[in-house]
């Protein structure tokens, strides 16, 4: 059983509470979007998570559709992990108590065992073992996002990945993050037809057979290679997943392109030409901020824009408040995730903010859902989009031009 790899941290639980409500200077701080978002009920939470997991491991829970209907509602966001208390004082105090990783072994168990899931846990992997993306889209289709604009160099030794909904659905991601390498002079090459999906969604539904096929694709294709990507749930699952699923040695080189860009600025070679007069506020995706720490380079890049009020969500950085479309619980539960998408809604209109920038397209997807279903004065992009507005330009080093060129002018010698 996947589970009993988590038998440390779930027999840590002392069901105290805080993965409930966090408790700190100014009051009760909510902790678990759908714990909000169903009634409050028990097994929503992490502390009844940990109990149903402790249960199916003692054998007094047995895996079943019901089950299964609880475990695939984690949002997998690690909000509660971020809460609790609980730390490995053997390895480095990292927290002990990981709801993410429970979910995702107790997944893989119910997955093994051949009860009946979510019907979107099929569909998944049925597109992806067909199509080799979460869609189901033809192999052929994943270049149409390829503008006549964008430049790929063949063989480059830098890959961008787009993942599936760079290729399919959140294709303006996609092309905005290939036009800032263009501009910024990063050649590139992409895998087009060859591209198969990370494997993250397959991780998070607990078809671990098919994450291990993936991953290894992926790894014997882009070894080597730097890789570029725009997708915080591609970026983690690179790095992350990889080493978990297959060993050490299976970690890709990869950087998400607001480290990439964060860095150019710090090396003076990026400027915005145009201001951007909004009151912006980011969203910290949680697979890129909670799980990865990147927190500041997004806020660098925005900073840098000139004419924007950056502001921020009352839970943000560690804290965050998941925009609802983690863990699978888009395709099993769309009104659920939608739900705590409204939450994402409310905290930006309560700061004034006109703009939600995020730097995951799974994210910007939803919040932008949650703001048709609401009606919202408002609009969700990603940051390479932002980017480009703001007239995203590559400051030349200075020239030696006129120092050669009076050079080259002086008159030969007469012999």
């Amino acid at each position: 059983m996947e589970l009993e790899k988590q038998i440390r941290g779930i027999y840590s639980c002392t069901r105290c509470g805080v993965c409930v409500h966090k408790y700190n200077s100014w009051g009760t701080k909510k902790v678990c979007p759908v714990r909000e978002h169903t009634a409050g009920l028990e097994p929503y939470a992490s502390r009844g998570r940990n109990q149903i997991a402790r249960g199916v491991l003692e054998g007094t829970v047995q895996l079943s559709p019901e089950l299964a209907e609880i475990a695939y509602t984690c949002l997998l966001c690690g909000n509660c992990r971020q809460a609790c208390g609980a730390q490995d004082m053997l390895n480095n105090m990292k927290p002990l108590i990981s709801q993410p990783d429970n979910m995702k072994a107790l997944r893989a168990d119910l997955f093994a065992s051949g009860v009946k899931l979510p019907d979107a846990v099929g569909m998944f992997s049925n597109a992806i073992e067909k199509a080799y993306n979460i869609f189901g889209a033809p192999a052929e289709e994943r270049t149409d996002w390829v503008t006549s604009d964008i430049k790929i160099t063949k063989k480059a030794g830098t890959i961008f990945f787009p993942g599936c909904l760079g290729s399919f659905r959140a294709t303006e991601v996609a092309q905005a993050t290939a036009k800032i390498l263009n501009i910024m002079g990063i050649e590139f090459d992409i895998m087009g037809e060859n591209e198969h999906c990370c494997g993250d969604p397959m991780i998070m539904v607990g078809n671990l057979f098919l994450a291990r096929e993936l991953a290894r694709y992926n790894y014997e294709h882009m070894k080597g290679k730097k890789i570029i990507t725009a997708c915080a749930g591609c970026h983690r699952t690179f790095k992350e997943e990889y080493p978990k699923l297959m060993g050490a040695e299976f970690k890709l080189d990869s950087v998400h392109i607001v480290e990439l860009l964060a860095k150019l600025i710090d090396e003076g070679k990026v400027k915005f030409t145009r201001a951007i007069n909004e009151r912006v506020v980011y969203h910290d995706p949680c697979e890129l901020g909670r799980d990865m720490g990147v927190y500041d380079q997004p806020r660098k890049i925005i900073k840098s824009i000139p004419g924007i009020d950056l502001v921020e969500f009352e839970s943000n950085r560690e804290q965050t408040w998941c925009c609802g479309a983690g863990g699978g619980v888009k395709g099993v539960n769309f009104d659920l995730s939608v739900e705590i998408g409204k939450d994402k809604v409310a905290q930006a209109l309560a700061v004034g903010a006109t703009t939600v920038v995020s730097a995951c397209p799974s994210c910007k997807s939803n919040i932008n859902d949650a703001i048709r279903a609401t009606g919202a004065k408002l609009r969700a992009i990603d940051i390479t989009e932002l980017a480009l507005e703001a007239g995203i330009s590559q400051i030349k080093p200075a020239s030696n031009a006129k120092a050669t060129s009076n050079t080259s002018s002086k008159a030969p010698k007469k012999s």
